[in-house]
């Protein structure tokens, strides 16, 4: 969505930017919930293990002793 503002950098986008955001962000949290529900403790690990929007900087929890 990003990548979209910069390249048409109108009004509408502007406008839809922040909403979009909003929209998934919430859409994420749903589906996190539902997966919870689904798999739990299982899930909960990989969830505290694995970030959920940004990636770490740091090295990969698979590779770090």
């Amino acid at each position: 969505m990003l990548g979209f503002l910069l390249q048409w950098p109108t009004l509408i986008t502007l406008v839809m930017f922040p909403i979009l955001v909003w929209m998934y962000v919430g859409l994420a949290h749903r589906e996190e919930r539902e997966v919870l529900a689904e798999f739990g403790e299982a899930y909960a690990r990989y969830a505290g293990r694995i970030p959920g929007f940004f990636p770490r900087l740091s090295q990969h929890p698979a590779t770090a002793h």
